[in-house]
This record gives structure tokens, C-alpha cells and sequence, in this order.
């Protein structure tokens, strides 16, 4: 979110990670997977940083937890990986089985709901709600006193 409010502005993860109160090194761990998701790029030199590489309205949730997490899967007998075959073999019931289905409709209702959730509409409910920049706990509990 922090650099969808400052589209086309190149962020460092040093400043993104001060604003966001979370370590560098976490950001330097997800940003790769971003950058191939194609969701951000980095730009170089003197105003470069990281920044969007589509605009916020073209960005869904979905494609960013998608890229962080892998495949949204509540239960792992709806996994299309293969690496899952062997352990959907304990459970002799996959593929006939009503609650299978019941998690399969969980799945998709959920899906829809992040697919249909874009960025512009987080930053624009962020703004309506609470205000920008998005405040972190630290700088909650500093404003506080």
C-alpha cells in the first residue's frame, strides 16, 4: 500500500520499511516475489526506489497474496500441486466427498472476494476510514501520549 499512494514515485525499502515499522530484511524477502508477480519494479538511479509496475486500479489482492503466499488453499485436498498428491492419498474419500466440496465453495467465494479487491480500493477505504498515511502500531501509541 505504501507505494500505491505515491504512484510513479520510486521508494527505497529502507523508507518503506521506517514508514511500515517492519525490517528491511523482510521487505528484501518479499519484494523479489512481487517484482516477478510483476507488481513492482525497481528503478534505478537518483529518484529510483521501488515502485508499482501497473496501476493500483489494475493490482487485486488476490495476484499480491498470490505471489507472497502461492496458491490460497483452506484445505489441501483442493491442491492442484502435485506435490500434495501423496498426501491427499491418506484421505480415500477426495473427489467424493461433501465437505471437499464444501471447502471448495469456501475457496471460491474468497478468491472472488481478494480477486475483486484492487489496491485503489484499499488505499481509497484507508483514506475514507482512517486517514494517510497508515499509521503503525509504534506510531499510534507515539501519537497517543
Amino acid at each position: 500500500m505504501e507505494l500505491g499512494m505515491e504512484p510513479g514515485k520510486g521508494l527505497s525499502l529502507r523508507d518503506i520499511a521506517k514508514r511500515q515499522n517492519v525490517s528491511l530484511d523482510y521487505l528484501e524477502q518479499i519484494v523479489p516475489a512481487l517484482k516477478s508477480a510483476g507488481l513492482v519494479k525497481a528503478k534505478r538511479g537518483a529518484q529510483g526506489g521501488y515502485q508499482l509496475a501497473k496501476a493500483p486500479e489494475e493490482i487485486n489482492v488476490y495476484d499480491a497474496l498470490r505471489a507472497l503466499e502461492g496458491p490460497f488453499q483452506p484445505m489441501i485436498c483442493l491442491s492442484s500441486d502435485p506435490e500434495d498428491d501423496a498426501k491427499n492419498s491418506n484421505c480415500g474419500a477426495s473427489g467424493s466427498c461433501a465437505v471437499q466440496e464444501v471447502w471448495r465453495e469456501l475457496q471460491q467465494a474468497i478468491e472472488g472476494v481478494l480477486r475483486a479487491l484492487t489496491l485503489a480500493e484499499l488505499l481509497r477505504r484507508q483514506e475514507e476510514q482512517f486517514g494517510v498515511p497508515i499509521r503503525t502500531y509504534r506510531e499510534r501509541s507515539v501519537a497517543a501520549l
